[in-house]
Formats: structure tokens, C-alpha cells, sequence
């Protein structure tokens, strides 16, 4: 048969009678996704999830970029691909930032290193399916805390080594992150973290005095904040590793200078995992997403 140019909506499709064929419907709007490692720095990469799809090759997609939790510790950048793939497949990029990590790095590496991921994205923007103009910050439990200080220092001199202008961000997104390191045992929690290694690691054994605690907890630098883009605070109700009434904090501090923060309490879920990445979940993520374009 000979060869045309055919596009996607003019290539004729098989549709002869076929005795007990099994008949599927395709989606031709549905979105795939697919993965991209990226190195931005010595021993960094950016792990980018995109969608994809047969129609529209070229479209440009909102981009979340996401601080992958840790303990502060090396990052497995495996850990969340099938957690964000739901948002993906809705029409959203993600970025997934490695950083430099404890105990061999110290405070406040781990922002630095996340602003050098934004620039860097910010230079090669032209070569990914990236809408510049429809850019977020998000972060799960450490890595919601590198978020947040990011976000609370963003375009300050304050932990960067840059001097180039961030995007502007159109929203923030804090999954079961530490706000204040001083009140991490105010309430229910399976470790005492003034025992735990995890915050002396993060900030070495010279830095656990309340004033160096205090200028790496989130909730300090609320109050010097004119503005803050739309926030989403997601927390599981039965967190055992950071407790509930961290991201509680934070949401009455920024509530109480008036900034737009939601606050999605997921009942019965745990640090993240299976019970916490559910149906409810997905759909609260992308009704902030879509609010904030």
C-alpha cells in the first residue's frame, strides 16, 4: 500500500467486523508520563515528570517544583514519581530538586541548592515543555521545610549564591513539613526529636542553640513577609514522624498576617505513603493548581 503523510485524525483506522473481537476505546485526549534526569549542579540532578500527549507534542505545561523529602538526608529520587504521576496526567510538570545533603552538608546548603535548581531551570526553560509564566514551589516533610524557607527567603540575598532574578511563583504547596524545630514535641510523636540525629545532621553539632533553630524554622520568617503567593498546607491526622500541629503553626501564623493558606487536614494518614496519596488529595492539589493559573 502506498505510503502517505498521514497526521493522527486523517490516518484511517481498522474498523472492519471482527467475530468476538474485544472492543477497547482510546482516549486521544488522555496524557502519559514521562521522566527526565537532568544534572544541574556537581552530584544534583532535577528529575523531571512531564505529560505527553499524541495531539498537542508541543504544549507547555504548569510546572511545580518539588523539594524531595528525606529526613535531610540523601534523597531516594524514586520515592515520589508514582505519587505526582495522578497530577501529571492532569496537565502538570514536575521538577523534582536534588540536593546536597546532610550529614556531610549542613544548613542552609539544601535551600542554596534549590534556588541554583530554580535558576537553572529558569536558563533552559526553552529546551522542556515548561510554562514559564505558571511556576510553584511544593516540598514533602523535609523537603517541604527546604521549601518553605526557600519561599520565605526568595529573591532576598538571604541563602543564595546568585544574583539573578527568581520567577515568580504562583503558589507553594507544604506536605507534612516541619515548621518549628523548638515545638517539635508539643505533641504526639513516635520520636523524641531532641534524641533523633536528623536536625543535629541537618544543622551540626555547633548549631543546636535555640537562635541557629530558630533562623532554620519556617514559622521565624512569617512576620518580615509583605506578600506570599497562595498557599496549600496538607497534613495526615496520624503523623508520626512530624507531628500535625507543625503544619497547624504555620497556618495560624500565616493566617494571622492575612495571607491566602489553606489547610487540608487528611484524616487518618500517616507521614505520606499509600493512605496518605489518595483520591481526596489528588483532586485538593489540582483545584489549588487550577485556582492559582
Amino acid at each position: 500500500m502506498k505510503v502517505q503523510n498521514y497526521s493522527y485524525e486523517t490516518f484511517p483506522s481498522y474498523d472492519e467486523d471482527i467475530a468476538d473481537v474485544i472492543e477497547l476505546k482510546g482516549d486521544k485526549n488522555n496524557l502519559r508520563c514521562r521522566m527526565l534526569d537532568v544534572p544541574y549542579q556537581d552530584d544534583c540532578m532535577i528529575r523531571f515528570l512531564f505529560p505527553n500527549t499524541i495531539l498537542d507534542p508541543d504544549r507547555k505545561y504548569p510546572l511545580v517544583i518539588h523539594v524531595q523529602g528525606s529526613g535531610w538526608y540523601k534523597q531516594d529520587m524514586n520515592d515520589h514519581i508514582f505519587d505526582f504521576m495522578p497530577i501529571v496526567k492532569r496537565g502538570f510538570a514536575y521538577a523534582i530538586i536534588q540536593y546536597h545533603h546532610a550529614p556531610e552538608y549542613h544548613f542552609p546548603t539544601q535551600i542554596i541548592d534549590t534556588k541554583k535548581a530554580i535558576r537553572f531551570i529558569q536558563k533552559h526553560v526553552d529546551q522542556y515543555p515548561i510554562d514559564i509564566s505558571n511556576v510553584f514551589l511544593s516540598g514533602d516533610s523535609s523537603g517541604a521545610h527546604t521549601a518553605l524557607m526557600t519561599l520565605l527567603t526568595y529573591n532576598q540575598k538571604l541563602f543564595d549564591t546568585g544574583d539573578s532574578t527568581l520567577i515568580p511563583l504562583k503558589g507553594m504547596i507544604s506536605l507534612y513539613g516541619p515548621a518549628n524545630f523548638l515545638t517539635l514535641d508539643r505533641w504526639f510523636c513516635k520520636y523524641d526529636h531532641q534524641e533523633e540525629k536528623n536536625t543535629s545532621d541537618l544543622m551540626g553539632q555547633d548549631h543546636m542553640d535555640e537562635d541557629s533553630l530558630k533562623k532554620a524554622s519556617p514559622v521565624y520568617y512569617i512576620d518580615q513577609q509583605e506578600s506570599l503567593p497562595p498557599m496549600l498546607i496538607l497534613h495526615g491526622s496520624k503523623d508520626h514522624v512530624v507531628p500535625f500541629t507543625q503544619s497547624l503553626e504555620l497556618y495560624d501564623a500565616l493566617k494571622q498576617k492575612h495571607f491566602n493558606v489553606k489547610l487540608a487536614r487528611v484524616k487518618d494518614a500517616d507521614h505520606g505513603r499509600s493512605i496518605f496519596y489518595t483520591e481526596d488529595v489528588y483532586n485538593c492539589i489540582e483545584e489549588f493548581l487550577k485556582s492559582c493559573l
